[in-house]
Formats: structure tokens, sequence, C-alpha cells
């Protein structure tokens, strides 16, 4: 007998099938990339992306207590406005400003979910009666903080009016 004639057959897969396999691989491979280079995925993701537009703050705020509030209070106020261009929204916790070599901070208050930043508009926040003991002069630089509720933190600086 020939050794020849006793080797097995080995069975394949039809070469129909195997080309189908390789293009549904290639398609999903394709389609991951495109997705990926293209930012389709991103678009499920929300995040608030909140930063301070503008900082009015005069000079003669300084008053009394430290207050920040999203509620206008008695003339003269600063305004130090917030925008979310984001896909979600943030609430305005706290904010700090220093100036003449003290550091104050104010929860900011206002009605129920006032202190809000919705996603894609503004948020002013009202800096009413600055503490007498840092009095500011026009000119004065200050510098501040606001805490966000999703744990970020926006830096500011102005200078007062």
């Amino acid at each position: 007998m020939n050794p020849q004639n006793r080797t097995r057959r080995r069975k394949a897969i039809s070469p129909v099938l195997a080309t189908v396999i390789l293009i549904a691989i290639t398609l999903i491979a394709a389609i991951a990339i495109a997705g990926f280079v293209f930012g389709l995925f991103g678009s499920f993701t929300s995040s608030a992306q909140v930063s301070v537009v503008s900082v009015s703050v005069p000079a003669n705020t300084v008053a009394g207590t430290f207050a920040a509030s999203t509620t206008a209070g008695t003339a003269p106020y600063g305004t130090i406005i917030l925008s979310n261009i984001g896909t979600s929204s943030a609430l305005a916790n706290t904010m700090t400003i220093t100036y003449g070599g003290h550091t104050y901070s104010a929860t900011i208050g206002g009605t129920a979910g006032a202190n809000k930043v919705g996603a894609g508009s503004t948020l002013s926040i009202y800096v009413n009666d600055l503490p007498a003991a840092g009095s500011a002069a026009a000119g004065e630089e200050f510098t501040g903080s606001i805490s966000m509720s999703n744990g970020g933190v926006i830096p500011y600086t102005g200078t007062f009016q």
C-alpha cells in the first residue's frame, strides 16, 4: 500500500463562508475606527463645561459681610457671569474672593435651584457686601474661585472698578 493514500484529507470551511466572515470583520473594525476618529461615540457622554465669562465688582461694594447670591442685592453690587457650553447642568456652590491680603468665602444663595448653570446657558452671581476689613480701592486687583457641584473649581481675576 502506498503511504500517501492513507493520509486523511482535512476538511475546511467553504471559500464563500470564509469571504463572508472576512468582510464582516472588516466592516466591524471600520465602524469602530470611524467612531473614535470622527467622535461618534463621544456624543453619548454628558458633562458640564463651565467658565467665567465676565467679572465686574465696584470698589464701593465693600460694606459689611461677604454675600454671594443669584439675586441682585442693594446696588452697588458686583456681577460674575458663568457660562456652560457643556451638555449637562452644574450647581455653583461656594465662592471665594481674595483682596487686601484677606480671603473671604460665601455660599452662593438664592431661591432653590437658582444657582444652577444649565447646559448651554449662563448664570449671574451677584457679589454683595464685601467685608470692610479688606477695603478695596478702585484699580486694586482681586482673585477668587467658584466651587461647582461636580467638583470643579473655576478661578477668576479682576480689578475693582
